[in-house]
């Protein structure tokens, strides 16, 4: 019996996008019963000692990100000046990097290696290219990166020009900028939607209203700032007070537990759902005639994925969420508001439209759970056997590599 192709993701838990798809990645493949999916986050594994946030401060490149960039919502200057502070950390530790990331791929011998992060995917391929040149037997692994944002940011922020590796889309913008490189001709691929998990698209994982103690007389609010929470909700909760309406509002704080108590202390005249971070998210979603918060990609790509109305918080988009802003407001699938007389403005609109039975959107279809198994499948097979092998890539499951002392 053919092994399962061992598959490495490598991840970051800043932000909780990457996390999610990770987590996605492996609750598709694995649901195969083809795939063996290792998940790695470097910078917690491999190369904290490289951080040189921790080492010149108090706090990890990850927690600057989550607790000041998102939690506290510097997603202007701070968050430029973050970014270019990540890329001089890169450049100046990127040589160890890849020594201790290619040492750890020799240890657990993938056959893909799949990047779903943004920055380093030059370690990365680079890593993996020095593993390849220990292996003397079978096919040699490939390398891949997913990007997880509607776009690049920024010229080579997810894909290297460079022809080692695969690219995966979610999105035509994404797509666009894969193709502006010459070198990935003939190796990029296109996915019905970001990847999300397979609950948001299989109608027979969802809950009803009364299962997730939701009144089903009542519409449903969501209200999500992604896994760290924000405490923008206080301010849009307080909002939402003075605003007639008959709705039931559910809060997801995600590990923001200072967020999540301040909520349950409120006076609020609405019945309320206060919840930390949960599992249970596609539920609730599906429940809901009205999705507020930040234009996340993830979190965008789930609400469409329901037809779930959005109103989306500008003020607190990260540089690499304006694509997602254009397009969600381009095609009507949502409203952004700003100041919090904009939101009051759009809430009031959304609940009118709720009332008369025209909140929902059309579903915008998402096939990207089925589509990445296609892809890793056409990527599996496209590994070429090692100088030194004498079979077909396709008959060897794993390389045989030598130790790089």
């Amino acid at each position: 019996m053919t092994e399962p192709v061992h598959v490495a993701v490598i991840y970051t838990d800043a932000g909780g996008g990457h996390r999610a798809s990770a987590f996605a990645l492996k609750a598709c493949l694995e649901g195969s019963g083809r795939y063996r999916v290792s998940l790695i986050n470097p910078y917690t594994s491999l190369i904290p000692h490289l951080d040189l946030f921790s080492r010149f401060g108090s706090r990890t490149g990850e927690n600057i990100y989550n607790e000041v960039i998102l939690r506290q919502g510097r997603t202007g200057l701070t968050c430029w000046l973050f970014y270019a502070a990540l890329r001089l950390n890169y450049v100046f530790c990127e040589p160890p990097a890849i020594s201790i990331l290619s040492r750890h791929f020799e240890d657990i011998r993938p056959d893909i290696v799949l990047s779903v992060m943004p920055l380093g995917n030059r370690v990365m391929l680079e890593a993996l290219k020095r593993y390849r040149a220990g292996i003397t037997e079978g096919p040699l692994p490939e390398g891949a990166v997913m990007i997880t944002d509607w776009a690049e940011l920024a010229k080579g922020v997810w894909f290297p020009n460079r022809a080692d590796y695969h690219a995966i889309c979610g999105t035509q913008d994404a797509l666009r900028n894969a193709e502006k490189l010459p070198k990935l001709a003939g190796k990029i691929h296109a996915m019905g939607g970001l990847l999300i998990r397979p609950e948001f698209t299989d109608p027979t994982q969802r809950s009803s209203r009364e299962t997730l103690n939701l009144d089903p007389s009542r519409p449903v609010v969501t209200v999500l700032y992604g896994a760290q929470g924000s405490m923008r909700m206080i301010e849009l909760a307080t909002a939402i007070r003075d605003i007639p309406h008959n709705a039931q509002v559910v809060f997801l704080c995600g590990r923001n537990e200072a967020l999540a108590d301040q909520l349950r202390a409120m006076d609020l005249p609405f019945p309320v759902q206060v919840l930390g971070f949960t599992d249970r998210v596609a539920q609730y979603l599906s429940a809901s005639d009205l999705f507020i918060g930040k234009p996340g990609p993830g979190s965008t790509s789930e609400a469409m994925a329901l037809g779930v109305s959005m109103l989306l918080d500008k003020s607190l988009a990260l540089p690499q969420e304006a694509a997602v802003l254009r397009y969600v407001t381009k095609t009507g699938a949502g409203l952004a508001f700003s100041a919090s007389s904009d939101f009051s403005e759009s809430f009031k609109a959304a609940m009118s439209a709720i009332e008369r039975g025209q909140a929902r959107q059309p579903v915008a279809a998402n096939t990207s759970p089925a589509d990445i198994l296609e892809i890793m499948d056409r990527i599996a097979a496209s590994r070429v056997p090692a100088a030194g092998s004498l079979q077909p890539a396709g008959e060897l499951p794993h390389a045989r590599h030598v130790s790089r002392a």
